[in-house]
Parts: structure tokens; sequence; C-alpha cells
């Protein structure tokens, strides 16, 4: 809640506690009342001005050394021990397998073919081609030369004298053509395809069987077990003695000086602002009314 919420709700609710007896003793004890030929007449009521101290929150802001740990960090030194590998080469001898090839000789069996031929006659049937001439027809183009009439024109003009006066008023006289077109039927010679069937003769080549005697010769195998020494290689094995450099590590232990940094744990003292809320007195003024005096209305 805000700060001056806070304390507006407090001096309402001051006023409140001051105003609440202030009223209660206005109703029971307004004073006499006053009665004249039998009427009572109500006394007459008039506000009153109240002043009380009341005690209201003031914050203010401190400076204030609090304790306060933290982490410091410091470099220390120790000895560890360090072991490092130093190699050493010795020479060692061994076993080393030699593989040479040596010869050998066996006695092996094998077979040879050897093909024999027989004579068979057989009777086969063959096809024998032969030429034939066979007869047909075909179309011919020939060209036929026909006498036609076809109308032509022709100009039968003829040549006639005239006479003009040029720009000058002489008189000349010339000759000019006057054509004259006449239509006249003239015989022409028209060559046209004409298409006939003519017949002819063409060879035909045609497959006829015949029986014939044939001479084959049919091979026959016949084998022969024979025998022959060969050579062949076989790998020895044999072990001889060969020195060869080893190196071993050996480890030695050595102390060495490291660094190393720790976070010690350390007390301080803190400087620090905090708001500090305290009560205060504070002197307030307000006016208290009747609240029930029918002269005055209030």
């Amino acid at each position: 809640m805000p700060r001056s919420s806070l304390l507006r709700l407090i001096v309402l609710g001051a006023l409140a506690s001051i105003a609440a007896p202030a009223i209660a003793g206005h109703r029971h004890h307004g004073g006499p009342v006053q009665c004249a030929g039998g009427v009572c007449a109500a006394p007459v009521c008039q506000p009153q001005t109240i002043t009380k101290t009341i005690m209201v929150p003031h914050t203010e802001y401190r400076t204030m050394t609090v304790p306060a740990v933290v982490c410091k960090p410091v470099v220390h030194q120790k000895t560890v021990p360090c072991t490092r590998m130093i190699p050493e080469t010795t020479v060692v001898t061994r076993q080393v397998p030699v593989v040479t090839p040596e010869a050998r000789t066996k006695t092996i069996t094998y077979q040879v073919c050897h093909m024999q031929y027989e004579t068979v006659n057989e009777t086969i049937t063959v096809q024998v081609p032969h030429t034939e001439m066979r007869q047909g027809t075909r179309t011919v183009c020939r060209p036929v030369t026909e006498t036609v009439m076809r109308s032509v024109c022709e100009d039968a003009g003829h040549f006639a004298a005239r006479t003009y006066t040029d720009c000058d008023g002489c008189v000349h006289t010339c000759h000019v053509w006057v054509p004259q077109i006449v239509t006249k039927q003239v015989p022409v010679a028209v060559t046209r395809p004409e298409y006939v069937e003519v017949p002819f003769e063409y060879p035909v080549t045609v497959c006829r069987p015949e029986e014939r005697v044939v001479t084959r010769h049919i091979p026959r195998p016949t084998y022969e077990t024979r025998t022959r020494d060969v050579t062949y290689l076989v790998p020895v094995t044999h072990y001889v003695e060969k020195q060869f450099p080893k190196t071993v590590f050996r480890p030695v232990t050595e102390e060495k000086i490291v660094s190393y940094t720790e976070f010690v744990r350390e007390r301080v003292e803190r400087v620090v602002t905090v708001p500090v809320c305290t009560m205060v007195p504070k002197t307030v003024t307000y006016t208290v009314g009747c609240g029930h005096c029918a002269a005055c209305g209030r």
C-alpha cells in the first residue's frame, strides 16, 4: 500500500475515535430543557472546535554498519609428486620365422584324349532352288496424240493515214495501226496418257525338296592313362635369431612446486542505507457539529 494512503487511513481513524465521544456527549448532555407555558424549547446546539495530538508514521533513511562475509582468493604453493616416463633402449634377441621355397618332385596320373573318326553315310532332305517363268499382267502408260479444235484470238487490223496539227499550226500525216480482234477455230495436236493392261512373264525361284546321301566323319574320343613326374615348390619355414632394439619407458617420480588458489571466508563491516519508520506526534484541529439539533438543522 502507498505511504500516502496509509497516512490518510491513520488520520481518518484518529478523527473518528475523537468525534464519537464528542457526539455522544452532546446527545446526552446538551443542557437543560426550558419549558414555557407547557411548551418545552430545545436548547440551541453550537459546533465545537477540537484540537488533538495524534501519532503519525514518519520514514527516514539512516546509514548503518552491518557485518558481512566475503570470499577472497589466496594463492598458496605446495609440493606434489610428478611422474615422468624416461625412455630406455636395449637390444633383445628374438626368433624370426623365414620362409624359403623348396623344390620337390612327385608322380601324377593324367588322361590323354585321342580322337578317332568314323565314316557314316546319311540320307538327308535338302531344299533345291529352281527358277520358273510365270505369266502376269501390268498397267502400262502410253501417250496418245489427237487433234482438237480450239478458239484463238487474232488481230486482223491495218494501217490508216491520220492527219493532225501541231502547236505551230503545221499539218502532219502519219500511219496508225488500227486493231481488229477476230476469233477463229484452229486445230491443235494434244497428247494425253492412256493406261492399258499388258501381259508379261517374270521369273520365280521355287525350292523343291530332294533326298541326298552325304558322308560324315563322326569323332569318337578314346582316353589313355599316362603318368609323369612334376616339380613343385613347397614353402618351408626356418627360425633364425635376430637382434632388435627395444625401447622401454621407465617412470621417474620427482617433486614439483605448484601454485593453487583458495577462497578464504573473511568477515567485514559494510555500510548500508536502510529506511526507518517511527511514529511522531502531530496536532490536528477539526470542527464537530451537534448532529441532532432541530433548530440549526445540523
